[in-house]
């Protein structure tokens, strides 16, 4: 067994033995862990209290009306306090009630006591001690036992079990414990017994409401039923004794607390479970083990003085804030117990360590001697080899002094090279200032020239989207944005349900559209729909227009319909939901709760059926949140939730879709049919943010419709308020369409030369490498558009059949070197991250027809 075995066996034993010790201490001189206990249960925050107990004191002042001899209760008082508190609607009474023989006749005597057993019968939720008479004892619902048995140091933390009786039966549990059976209606748990209790405030100070018994006994004499039952209706009440013979105890929080506050307290931990918690035998005896353990092995460690002070600062900050947090969650520690065992245990290990220092020192010694040998062996050896290097050094000073004849040479031919390269930057330069001419020149075109049908191609829609799309026309719902499809499904099969539908979304979204399209789609089509826009209607007028009125409801009135009723079997579209007023959202949600209403003048409930749909462009969540809107209003609103998405937030196909639908309508109405938008308008229109959203594009066209001049509408004729993002859809989609303009420029140059790259790189004024990489690109895009066949790419390319054999050639070199077989890729992002730096010079338009490429060439299977 090596050192370092035998250390870790000692420092094992050491912490598990100094646990041992520690336990085995406490339980024999308990008292210390006690006081620290107590501190702890001074010190951990109330529990929580259950707000259905009331304490009636009967101390000092309060309770002269219920005394009569020598501080005993006066039955009639006792009597007829019971039958206030019960008509109340108290749920259980429970009087401290001291009676012992014999009865004094001012106090009600044998017959006031039978007249309180007969009362206590009737009332049926009264329990008293176990000492009273056996007349009373039979007459209650339950028996409770008042004594409370407190610790050997004479404080009351804990449950415990009830002595034996004489007779051999089962006492009866504490009052407390009795009070929470009966309100829970289950039975006390065995476990209770033992349990720690957790206090919830100071006798002094208590944190159950309380009254005094003379303020009672006024209150029932004064026969002022409405103030009982504002105390005491629903409550546990527990009446003091008069007397001052009771029995107090002690607390962990203070001195002389009567026992009636300790039951309430009783009652309390179990009707809310607040119990304090404590950790077992073994998990105190492992958790103590664990960290003394590693206490150990961190003092065996060599640590500087300040680190150790550091980490010991750190631990004990460590060990406050979980006993912080434990004694916030109701937890209590065995302090005592654990810091005995840690001081035991880092007195053994530093012991232990003062034993071993000396001979680890000796040890480092020789081990020091042996390194120091060690290192001037390979002194030497680096001094060898330093005369090597030196020797190489002068044999290459000599060989860079023959080389300076050639980077002499070398020298002269840079300056060739250099005007070289101005002459061509040059050339650069004016090739750049040929294409921004072009760009101008292009733009300038297009804001003249009316967009044809092709400029903006819609892209295909996938099949199982067709029908949807198609569907959603036929609503007038204009849209290929999927966000957009998606809201209609849901709409759909939200439609087919009688729930409420809130529609969410910016102003000028569509949501009265989707409204009716949701009518549409429901099995009430056939009845009527009806729109009501909430922020119209005034608020006197409000009841009257929603709700209807009779004839002669108010002067003038002749009787008539609202908008409720009249879409009874429909649906009723609320519009601005969000803007209606406080006080009326009340009387919306009254007719939402159950269908019915009353017109105004009119006492008969009307009842309707109508399905609801409302919209809003306000976020009512925060409404809510700031008490501008009802929340139960809200949530009858919320069964289904759709939101309509803004639209600068939908695709550009949707704007265009929506710009030529509006056009079309409104040249219908002016009799213009030949109007058309230009370029530069549709551009317009794609990139700026309409922050009316559709609103704001079908105005905007209807204006321009109605002021254009000539058969063409221009950008200047949208009269757009804010300057359009050139980013956004315009200098981009010029260099676009420049690009396929390019593109097809060169096309019919390779096909005017028969495919000859030289030939077609002289004509164009290129290199051959350029016209090589335009054709690349070109060839790519084709094998997409033909699916992989390389013949019919080529034919497409060619537009000739004597040079497909040419081209066809050309596209399965290009194939074939798109992922050579010298490389393996591990995934497609390797492969297209290969072809991007292969094909640098390749135009970033042909780079989506290369990835797709590389992810058919992974998605085939090999072979």
């Amino acid at each position: 067994m090596t050192d370092r075995s035998k250390t870790r066996g000692l420092i094992l034993a050491i912490s598990l033995l100094s646990t041992l010790v520690a336990l085995s201490f406490a339980k024999i001189v308990p008292q210390p862990e006690r006081w620290l206990t107590d501190w702890q249960l001074a010190h951990m925050p109330a529990g929580p209290v259950d707000s259905s107990i009331v304490l009636v004191v009967t101390a000092g002042k309060d309770a002269s009306p219920a005394l009569c001899g020598e501080g005993r209760w006066n039955f009639a008082v006792l009597e007829a306090t019971l039958l206030a508190l019960h008509e109340a609607g108290a749920t259980v009474i429970v009087p401290s009630l001291d009676v012992s023989a014999p009865i004094e006749s001012e106090c009600g005597g044998l017959s006031g006591l039978v007249r309180l057993a007969e009362v206590t019968k009737r009332i049926g939720s009264v329990i008293y001690p176990d000492s009273v008479p056996l007349t009373l004892a039979d007459a209650a619902t339950h028996l409770g036992r008042l004594a409370l048995a407190p610790d050997e140091d004479g404080v009351f933390r804990r449950v415990k079990s009830p002595p034996a009786s004489a007779g051999g039966s089962t006492p009866h549990p504490p009052i407390g414990l009795t009070i929470a059976s009966f309100v829970s209606k289950t039975a006390i748990k065995p476990e209770v017994i033992g349990n720690q209790v957790r206090f919830v405030g100071h006798w002094n100070n208590s944190p159950f409401p309380n009254h005094g018994f003379a303020d009672v006994w006024n209150i029932i004499q004064s026969r002022d039923r409405d103030q009982l039952a504002n105390w005491f209706r629903g409550k546990v009440v527990i009446i003091f004794s008069p007397g001052s013979k009771d029995p107090t105890l002690s607390t962990p929080w203070e001195f002389a607390v009567p026992v009636e506050f300790l039951h309430a307290v009783l009652a309390n931990a179990v009707l809310t479970n607040g119990w304090v918690s404590a950790p077992s035998l073994l998990v105190a005896f492992l958790v103590t083990g664990s960290v003394g353990l590693l206490l150990a092995f961190f003092l065996l460690r060599e640590t500087s003085l300040t680190r150790l002070g550091l980490t010991g600062l750190a631990g004990v900050l460590l060990a406050g804030l979980a006993l912080f947090l434990g004694l916030r969650q109701g937890w209590v520690w065995p302090i005592f117990t654990t810091g005995l065992a840690w001081s035991m245990t880092i007195g053994g290990t530093i012991a232990w360590r003062t034993f071993m220092f000396q001979s680890i020192i000796q040890r480092r010694i020789t081990q020091g001697q042996q390194q120091l040998r060690q290192l001037e062996k390979e002194l030497a050896e680096k001094q060898h080899h330093v005369r090597e290097l030196e020797t190489q050094l002068h044999a290459a000073h000599d060989h860079a002094n023959q080389s300076a004849t050639v980077i002499k040479g070398l020298q002269a031919a840079k300056g060739g090279v250099f005007r070289q390269l101005e002459i061509s930057q040059a050339e650069m330069e004016e090739t750049r200032r040929q294409i921004n001419r072009l760009q101008e020149d292009l733009e300038n075109l297009r804001q003249q020239v009316p967009a044809s049908q092709a400029a903006f191609p819609l892209s295909p829609v996938p099949g199982d989207s067709q029908a949807l799309v198609q569907e959603c026309a036929s609503f007038q719902i204009l849209t290929r944005d999927p966000s957009v499809l998606r809201v209609f499904q849901d709409l759909k099969k939200a439609a087919v349900t009688q729930s409420p539908i809130l529609l969410l979304g910016e102003t000028g979204t569509g949501k009265e559209v989707f409204a009716k399209a949701a009518h549409a789609l429901s099995p009430r089509h056939r009845g009527p729909f009806v729109s009501v826009n909430m922020a119209a209607i005034r608020s006197e007028l409000f009841e009257g227009e929603l709700f209807g009125h009779v004839k002669g409801a108010f002067t003038g009135a002749v009787g008539r319909e609202g908008y409720i009723e009249t879409a009874n079997g429909g649906t009723l579209f609320l519009d601005e939901v969000g803007e209606l007023p406080s006080d009326l959202q009340a009387k919306l949600l009254r007719f939402l709760e159950d269908g019915s209403f009353h017109r105004v003048g009119e006492s008969r409930l009307t009842q309707v059926d109508v399905r609801i749909i409302a919209a809003t462009n306000r976020d009512l969540q925060k409404d809510v949140e700031a008490g501008r809107y009802r929340e139960d209003l809200y949530y009858r609103l919320r069964s289904i939730v759709l939101t309509l998405p803004p639209l600068r937030q939908r695709g550009q196909e949707d704007r265009l879709l929506l710009a030529q639908s509006f056009l079309q309508h409104f040249s219908r109405q002016q009799h213009r049919m030949d109007l058309e938008f230009t370029q530069g308008a549709l551009d317009a229109i794609v990139a700026y943010q309409w922050p009316g959203n559709i609103r704001e594009l079908r105005q905007t066209v209807a204006q321009a419709v109605a002021l254009a001049n000539g058969s063409i509408i221009t950008e200047a004729d949208l009269h757009l308020s804010s300057p359009v993002p050139l980013l956004a859809g315009g200098e981009g989609y010029g260099r676009e369409e420049l690009g396929r303009q390019e593109d097809s420029m060169v096309l019919e140059c390779l096909r005017r030369h028969g495919f000859d790259m030289q030939a077609t790189a002289k004509a164009l004024g290129w290199d051959r490498s350029t016209v090589t990489q335009r054709l690349k690109g070109l060839g790519f895009q084709a094998l997409v558009a033909s699916h992989g066949n390389i013949e019919a790419a080529a034919q497409s390319l060619a537009g000739d059949v004597t040079l497909a054999r040419v081209v066809e050639g050309r596209l399965r070199e290009y194939s074939k070197n798109l992922l050579p077989s010298s490389k393996h890729y591990s995934s497609v992002e390797e492969a297209v991250a290969d072809c991007r730096k292969r094909f640098r010079n390749l135009p970033e338009r042909h780079f989506p027809a290369v990835e797709q490429l590389v992810h058919q060439r992974f998605s085939t299977p090999a072979g």
